[in-house]
């Protein structure tokens, strides 16, 4: 009966069900298993992000490369941050990428709580039946908690869909031992020097075109990429297409803002033969520093991470980004990658690819021409996942 010894609830509830690996933003109704996941699991299966929506994408890039389903917790006032990515990507309208979501349930109706549940608490029911995920409130019993887990894990891989369980207060017992407050030892915390190769001239030689073509070029046939949504996107399977390469050893992440290093870092978690390449957009890169930050420090020695700065939101009308590329730098200068490069023209990116041996940041400024039409895939989302899965087999 609840609560529940959460080292008994993780056996014979989730990983008796096979969910091993975890991810998400703790929650005081979860407490008690999410003090168990701190104090047992290594960052390669426990992830505390900085927002909802970067569990989400660590789950979605954890499933592609390994076909296992990740937990993903939250609070309920915390899927409101989730719903972008599980409603632009992982959504069975969309890629149709299966997760159990684990929602602590605060403001339930008939219990006293904080004043900030007022609305959602009474709503998320509702909430999430109107975005189609299935959804069970955990039963009081840990046989009926496997049962339904089990149920819900079927539910999720058979209609490629997430789902979610709900989880009232005091469903846990409080864990005996604590959550670790000192940073794990395996989490850096000394910052490498930038190197910095910049041309001289008063123009950018590169538009975002050229560099990633730049970039395509250092990806071996052993490799795989992610693309964030918009140009870079849209470029890369131009390129694709023009070369008559394979589309199905990069994915196409058409939505999801700012998500895209997540879901390679999730994809990378089970991908070790080859190089990890993240092409990501400045925009895209800062709507979620946050996770990026939160990443960057515990990537796989395999994750490249490429960033092209224009400074604009260019798929949008080249709306400038509130923020000097001066900033921007300095700020990525302080995150954790165990190499950064910041480079402006071919010969810098050319030579910071060659160098890429760790996790690694490049930063590539590039000038605002871009083509006036660029392809969209003709092939659907369901589709481009299916091609890119199987890479792995």
């Amino acid at each position: 009966m609840r609560p529940f010894d959460s080292h008994q609830f993780y056996e014979e509830a989730l990983k008796a069900n096979g969910i091993g690996v975890a991810f998400g933003v703790p929650d005081s109704s979860l407490s008690g298993l999410l003090s168990y996941f701190s104090s047992t699991k290594p960052v390669s299966e426990h992830i505390v992000t900085a927002n909802e929506g970067g569990a989400v994408a660590l789950a979605a890039g954890y499933y592609l490369s390994t076909r296992r389903i990740a937990l993903v917790y939250m609070q309920n006032s915390g899927f409101a941050n989730a719903l972008n990515p599980l409603q632009s990507l992982m959504a069975k309208e969309v890629f149709g990428i299966p997760m159990l979501l684990m929602i602590g349930w605060r403001g339930k109706p008939g219990e006293k709580d904080e004043p900030q549940h007022a609305l959602v608490g009474p709503r998320i029911l509702d909430n999430i039946e109107a975005n189609d995920f299935p959804y069970k409130v955990i039963p009081d019993t840990l046989s009926g908690a496997k049962e339904t887990i089990a149920d819900l894990v079927a539910k999720s891989i058979r209609d490629s869909t997430p789902v979610a369980l709900i989880v009232p207060r005091e469903t846990f017992l409080e864990n005996k031992d604590e959550a670790p407050s000192e940073i794990p030892p395996d989490l850096p915390t000394r910052h490498v020097k930038v190197e910095q190769w910049m041309s001289s001239g008063p123009d950018l030689p590169l538009s975002r075109e050229l560099a990633i073509r730049c970039v395509h070029r250092h990806i071996k046939s052993t490799d795989l990429s992610v693309s964030s949504l918009g140009g870079n996107s849209r470029e890369l399977y131009m390129i694709l297409k023009e070369n008559g390469d394979a589309l199905g050893r990069n994915f196409f992440c058409i939505g999801g803002m700012g998500h895209a290093f997540g879901l390679a870092h999730g994809i990378a978690m089970g991908f070790s033969s080859g190089r990890m390449f993240c092409i990501d957009g400045d925009g895209s890169f800062l709507m979620h520093i946050g996770n990026n930050a939160v990443l960057a420090g515990i990537s796989p020695p395999n994750m490249i991470h490429v960033v092209i700065y224009n400074g604009v939101h260019s798929s949008t009308g080249n709306q400038a980004l509130t923020i000097s590329k001066e900033s921007f730098l300095a700020m990525s200068a302080g995150l954790s990658y165990k190499q950064k490069f910041f480079v402006d023209d071919a010969e810098g990116l050319e030579r910071a690819c060659e160098s890429a041996r760790e996790s690694t940041l490049i930063i590539v400024a590039v000038n605002d021409l871009v083509k006036k039409s660029l392809p969209r895939p003709s092939e659907s989302a369901r589709e481009l996942k299916d091609l890119y899965m199987k890479s792995f087999i």
